[in-house]
């Protein structure tokens, strides 16, 4: 037997699932294009009919709960199923229909140019977004089903996504060409002491953040010198250039 349900249960899971995703009302609202009144009214309906609490309120803050938590992995899930649904249903005799979304960071969308137009060929009815992001960004799209799919390089798990390897690129050490540091052609852990390091800044101004630093590197016996890091890979590469330090990147 299927349960009825009210007509504005599926906009209050959207206008729950928005709130989650930015812990604000108001942001929810503008991407909803709703007034922040109506997203707290389907906040406090979808608590009413829970009978659970989703959120704590406090200071104008909002907190998801442990019940909130289990309410947006479900809301993402029962979205995802609709999306199949229509996309099964809409692509009669197996012809692809509909929207492909994907987030990449620009390495991998470039690498992707030749896939994407030979896969345009062969389904020609398939709309393909590509949108190009950060490595935590591609793992928060993929994780709050903003997107179908992520690619990116990855150092380390991503929670509540699945992993597909596609290949491997090593890790490399950046210097200035001419350079007084010294280095062997294959430096060691101890020749990495004393070198002045640029590191890769995290979205929360914390230098952890770079996938090297906060996985491989963090087992050397001496801890690196940072002196500087900046959020962007190029100007990674311009500070190197003009000799202020040294960096880790991969060969993409």
């Amino acid at each position: 037997m299927i349960e009825e349900l009210g007509g504005d249960f599926f906009q209050q899971l959207r206008g729950f699932y928005y709130t989650a995703r930015t812990g604000s009302v108001r942001k929810a609202a503008q991407l909803m294009n709703r007034n922040p009144s109506t997203i707290s009214w389907q906040i406090r309906q979808l608590e009413q009919q829970l009978d659970t609490v989703l959120f704590d309120r406090y200071m104008r803050r909002l907190r998801i709960t442990p019940e909130g938590e289990r309410l947006l992995e479900w809301t993402i899930s029962t979205f995802e199923l609709l999306r199949g649904m229509k996309s099964d249903i809409s692509s009669p005799g197996g012809t692809l229909r509909g929207t492909a979304s994907i987030s990449s960071n620009l390495p991998f969308s470039v690498m992707a140019v030749g896939i994407v137009l030979a896969f345009r060929k062969t389904h020609p009815e398939v709309h393909i977004k590509i949108r190009r992001a950060l490595t935590y960004e591609v793992v928060d799209d993929v994780a709050s089903s903003r997107v179908d799919f992520g690619l990116t390089g990855m150092t380390t798990d991503a929670p509540h996504c699945r992993l597909e390897e596609l290949f491997t690129a090593r890790p490399l050490l950046i210097a200035p060409r001419d350079n007084a540091f010294g280095l062997p052609e294959r430096p060691g852990p101890d020749d990495l002491t004393g070198l002045p390091f640029i590191s890769f800044l995290a979205e929360n101004m914390e230098e952890s953040g770079d996938p090297y630093f906060d996985t491989s590197l963090r087992s050397l016996p001496h801890p690196l010198d940072i002196v500087l890091s900046v959020n962007n890979y190029h100007l990674m590469l311009r500070y190197v250039k003009q000799g202020m330090g040294v960096a880790v990147m991969d060969e993409m």
